[in-house]
Formats: structure tokens, C-alpha cells, sequence
């Protein structure tokens, strides 16, 4: 495997075409079901419609075609961020990337996003200035991004007439250079700077020096450097970043670029996990929790954002261990389906449930009825919740609606409302609303809509039959080594990986029309496998091919299911026994006939 670095660090940067900024085209980003791609400006969004300027015209789209959209904001303006060097521009010359830019005397932020593909990382940065020669920056000149810096206005940042960008106003400076390192595998892709914000946070850290120290077997990883810089003394500076071909960057000097801010928080260590009686979860803490509201404190960007619920849309809630490998898992066989969970550790260290009712929390305790008593439980000793004494009941797992991702790890459900502004509107099914910033939102999924992945369905039945006597239950997007999917040399971020015999029969209702998906056995089985398989649709076979083994050419399934009830999948025993037979469904979805209350409503 090609070598990498781990935690490296560079070299001053604060480069700089002159003043001449580099200025990137932003649009918002809309993805239709049959994979199409719509760029622009989304204008408004209503519950069936959403209004997407392209240029000097507009178009309609039915929410019923679309798939999933993000908003991507505008850059900020040369006095507050400037992009100085374009790492990831095409470039004619060999060597280092260079730039100039005017500083007077004082303390400069610059901001430098970096990532990685594969074979081994080079970096090297050097700055040469009055008085200076090139050389690494040395570091009694670098210092870090703490909470003076950020406290600072962006509005601060400024360039004079003469074309001297202007310092900052930095009482205490701390010394090192900070840091956040980001990892991702396939088929998971990050093909520009701006992708980095959609990729957890593995680990922050700081650095004296800003240059590549250590070495690490990750192929793919990308890092967003912040730091300030004290110059000596005004005048013009050269700034250099060698790379090798496999990396891309790009160096801002001033405010912290908006397009960069969305960058994604590190899992959260402490908390709870909470899902919803619909689709979605939120992580945050409690604030407030009683019979008419809870409140909860979540992250929405660099913000802190607090959203109230009914109790009665909450499912699940489990405190986020500080260490999940050593924490004990709870028994959750026997669960009533009627009655409220509450699993609460013991003294000696176990976890026992506790049925009854959730009353609420308060600063320091559950209240829980039980037996007839309201009974109050350290919050200390809560493992976590299973709410259904009062849950509000889902009327249908078809309803069309979105769920909107934010940075920093929620999800809510519910109907988006834009209407020109800055701001959304999300309408929750169970009542309520939330308003939220349109860059506080990673990206928006349409749920039930036209194309409906298979995988986010859940089967009425699973017929699992082994060879022998090992079972291995099928696999949702990940092989049963835990790897991506993979047929021939096609790799899927959804599909399902089963093991013959295995038979998954899904409910349609008649509410789809069409049927896609890539069949195969998983690549990593190399030469084995001989299955026989089979789609079935209410009886009636769709497709067979008793012998599929690694060399049968298959193009992709496109199946008619229209009026159909039920799916059924089935993988059987081949010629080979159940050696090898290890059976991909890649990317399978369903294409879902219009509702009756949308046809009036298309849009063409």
C-alpha cells in the first residue's frame, strides 16, 4: 500500500496573486431520480414545487422527481476572504505553486484545506519576504486560531488603497498552528476542497511547525490547516506550495471562508443519540423534557441550536458513551411493545430495564411512573429509553416529505418551506416547526419520492436457509467483510450482499412502477460462486438465471412492477454448494408511480 502522511503540518501560507482573486462560480446542486443534476439558484421551495434559477431563467421541478439538493453559498468578498492560491486549478508549469501578496506589520489568519488521493503525499511550503530568504517559516511566527481569533468580526478583515491587506488586533497569541484531520474509503469521494466539509472530523491537533512530520498508511485524507502569522514588517511577500500530483489545495488569507465554515463536527462524545417515531435522529443534550415539550440543544454549523419536540415523536434515546467499545449493551430481548423502556445501570455494573412510563427529565433525574409511582432515576444511571406508551404512530411509510441534514449530525423530518431568503422553514409531521439558516443544512433528502432505494425499505419477510449449519444474515451497503460492495469493477454506496439460500420478500402495495438494479456476486469472492437467482413479482418470475457465477455478463435489471403487491428476491444454492455465493444487489430501487395528489400538481 502507497504510503501517506498522518498528521502533517505546512509551512506559512499566505500567498496571493497580488490582489487578483480567484473567484469561484457557487450554485446550488439538485438531484433528480434518474440521477440528473441541476444547477443553479434554488429561489423558493413549496410542499409539491421547487423554483430553481438558471442564469436568466427559471424552471419548476416537482418534489417528486427530486432525489436529494444542497445549497451551496457565495464566496465572501476580497476585503474579507481571499483566495490566494488555486491548488486545484489545472496548471502548465512544473514546480511549486507561488503568489505574492502585500501584508503590513502585525498578525495575518490564513486558512489552508488540503486532501489526498493515493501514492505518497508531498508538501513543501516556503515563504521568502523583506529581509527574508525562502525558507521553512519559522515557527516563533505562527500562531493558532484560539477564541480571540474567532471572536474577531469578518468585517475586520481589510485591504488598504495602497493594496496592503491590514492585521488583525490579536492581544494574546498562543503559539502552534491548528489543525483537523479527515479520513473517508470508496466508494465515499471527495473530488474538490469544498467536499472536505462533508467529511467527520477524525482528530483535531495543533503544531509548531507548519511542515509534514510524520507518515501514515491512509490513502485517503484530507486536512484543513488554520493559523496566524506575525510579519515582521510591511512589504510584499512570495509564498510557495510544492505537492505532489495526487493532492489538491487551496490557500485563503483573512476572514475564514464561508464556503470552508460548513466544515463537519467531530462525533460527538457526550449527549444523546435520539431517534425519531418517523424517519430521522437528532444528537444533542436535554434541556428540557416534560409532558407538553422536550427541548433539545443541538449542533447546526458552528452553532448551537435548540429544537422542541412532543414527546410524543421521540422513538429512542440513548446516552453517547465516551467509550463505546467498552460499554455494556443492553439485554433487549423481551421488550414490550406497549409499555416505555428504560434501561438503567446497576451498582455492580450491569444494565436492567425498567418498564412503566417517561414522565420527563429535570436537571438531575428521569421521572418515570412505575407501578402505579412516579419514581425519579439519576440521569447518571440512564443508559437510554424506548418510547412507546405514547409514540405517535407513522400513517404511512409512503408519504412524500424531505429530511434535512444538518451540519453537525441531525436529521429532522418534515416539509421544506423557502421563499427567496436566507432562511428555511421545516414543517415537522408531528406538529411544530423549525427555522434554520440555509448553510446550516449539509443536504436535503427527499423521502418517498420517485425513486426509492430498496435499502431503505424493510423487508415483510426474510427466508435465510445455510448450506450447513452457519448462517450469515444479509447485509445492508456493505459486503459481509465489511467492505464496499463491488461487482466486476463497479463499486456501489448502496445495495444489499446476501448468502445462499436467501429469500427477501418486500411489500409494495402497487405503488411502484419499475424496478432497477445491478445483480452480481461480490468481487472479493474472486473466481467462486455459483447461484441461482431469481426476481418475483406477486407469482409472476421477472427474471431467472439458474447459473450465475463471476463471468456472467449481466446488464442492469429494469423490471415492470407496476400493480404489483409484493417483491420477492431469491438467491439459491448453486452447482458449488454454497462456496463463494455471495450475491450483490447493487444500487436497488424502486421507481414509484405519481400519487393522485401530485399528478394535478406536475410540473413539466
Amino acid at each position: 500500500m502507497a504510503v501517506t502522511t498522518r498528521t502533517f503540518f505546512l509551512s506559512a501560507m499566505i500567498c496571493g496573486l497580488s490582489l487578483l482573486v480567484c473567484a469561484v462560480n457557487f450554485a446550488d446542486e439538485v438531484t433528480l431520480y434518474d440521477g440528473k443534476k441541476i444547477t443553479g439558484t434554488i429561489r423558493a421551495i413549496d410542499s409539491n414545487v421547487m423554483t430553481i434559477q438558471t442564469g436568466k431563467t427559471s424552471q419548476k421541478v416537482s418534489l417528486f422527481d427530486v432525489t436529494s439538493y444542497q445549497f451551496i453559498p457565495p464566496t465572501l468578498s476580497q476585503d474579507l476572504s481571499q483566495l490566494v492560491i488555486d491548488g486545484e486549478k489545472a496548471s502548465y508549469a512544473t514546480g511549486p505553486r507561488t503568489g505574492k501578496v502585500k501584508l503590513r506589520k502585525g498578525f495575518h489568519r490564513f486558512s489552508f484545506p488540503y486532501y489526498h488521493t493515493t501514492g505518497l503525499a508531498k508538501l513543501k511550503i516556503t515563504l521568502s519576504g523583506p529581509s527574508m530568504k525562502s525558507a521553512e517559516i519559522p515557527k516563533e511566527m505562527l500562531f493558532r486560531v484560539n477564541t480571540e481569533v474567532r471572536a474577531i468580526s469578518s468585517q475586520e478583515y481589510k485591504v488598504d488603497k495602497e493594496g496592503y491587506r491590514l492585521p488583525i488586533n490579536l492581544k494574546k497569541p498562543e503559539s502552534a498552528v491548528a489543525y483537523r484531520l479527515m479520513e473517508w474509503s470508496p466508494p465515499q469521494e471527495v473530488n474538490s476542497i469544498y467536499e472536505l466539509k462533508y467529511i467527520p472530523v477524525k482528530k483535531y491537533g495543533t503544531s509548531p511547525r507548519l511542515a509534514m512530520l510524520t507518515r501514515r498508511s491512509a490513502i485517503y485524507f484530507g486536512i484543513v490547516y488554520e493559523g496566524v502569522i506575525k510579519i515582521p514588517r510591511d512589504g510584499e511577500y512570495t509564498f510557495s506550495v510544492e505537492t505532489d500530483k495526487n493532492s489538491k489545495f487551496k490557500l485563503f488569507v483573512g476572514a475564514y471562508p464561508r464556503e470552508l465554515y460548513k466544515q463537519a463536527k467531530p462525533i460527538q462524545k457526550s449527549g444523546w443519540r435520539v431517534t425519531f417515531s418517523q424517519q430521522g435522529e437528532l444528537l444533542g443534550n436535554i434541556k428540557e423534557w416534560n409532558q407538553e415539550r422536550a427541548v433539545f440543544s443541538i449542533l447546526a454549523a458552528e452553532k448551537t441550536v435548540e429544537v422542541s419536540l412532543k414527546p410524543e415523536s421521540l422513538h429512542e434515546i440513548w446516552k453517547i458513551q465516551t467509550d463505546p467499545k467498552k460499554a455494556k449493551q443492553p439485554d433487549r430481548k423481551g421488550e414490550p411493545a406497549t409499555e416505555d423502556s428504560a434501561y438503567v445501570s446497576t451498582k455492580d455494573g450491569n444494565i436492567q430495564r425498567v418498564t412503566g412510563e417517561v414522565v420527563g427529565m429535570n436537571e438531575t433525574s428521569l421521572l418515570f411512573q412505575y407501578q402505579g409511582q412516579q419514581r425519579e432515576v439519576n440521569l447518571d444511571r440512564v443508559v437510554g429509553l424506548v418510547l412507546h406508551k405514547k409514540r405517535i404512530k407513522t400513517k404511512s411509510n409512503m408519504a412524500l416529505q424531505s429530511l434535512v441534514g444538518l451540519i453537525g449530525g441531525t436529521h429532522i423530518p418534515g416539509e421544506v418551506q423557502l421563499d427567496q431568503g436566507a432562511s428555511v422553514l421545516v414543517k415537522m409531521p408531528w406538529g411544530g416547526s423549525l427555522t434554520l439558516r440555509r448553510d446550516y443544512l449539509a443536504t436535503v433528502k427527499t423521502v418517498n419520492a420517485r425513486s426509492v432505494a430498496l435499502t431503505e425499505l424493510t423487508p415483510e419477510t426474510v427466508t435465510q436457509v445455510p448450506f450447513f449449519n452457519q448462517l450469515y444474515p444479509y447485509r445492508v451497503n456493505q459486503s459481509f467483510a465489511g467492505k464496499p460492495l463491488k461487482v466486476g469493477t463497479q463499486v456501489f454506496s448502496k445495495g444489499l450482499c446476501v448468502h445462499s439460500k436467501t429469500e427477501l420478500v418486500y411489500t409494495l402495495d402497487k405503488n411502484f412502477e419499475k424496478f432497477y438494479t445491478v445483480p452480481g456476486l461480490q468481487a472479493e469472492t474472486g473466481q467462486l460462486g455459483n447461484v441461482a437467482v431469481k426476481v418475483v413479482a406477486d407469482g409472476k418470475t421477472l427474471y431467472e438465471q439458474p447459473e450465475f457465477t463471476s463471468t456472467t455478463k449481466q446488464a442492469p435489471l429494469d423490471l415492470d412492477v407496476t400493480g404489483c403487491q409484493t417483491l420477492t428476491l431469491i438467491v439459491d444454492f448453486g452447482k458449488g454448494q454454497d462456496v463463494g455465493d455471495r450475491f450483490v444487489w447493487g444500487n436497488p430501487r424502486l421507481i414509484r408511480a405519481a400519487p393522485k395528489e401530485l399528478t394535478a400538481n406536475k410540473t413539466e
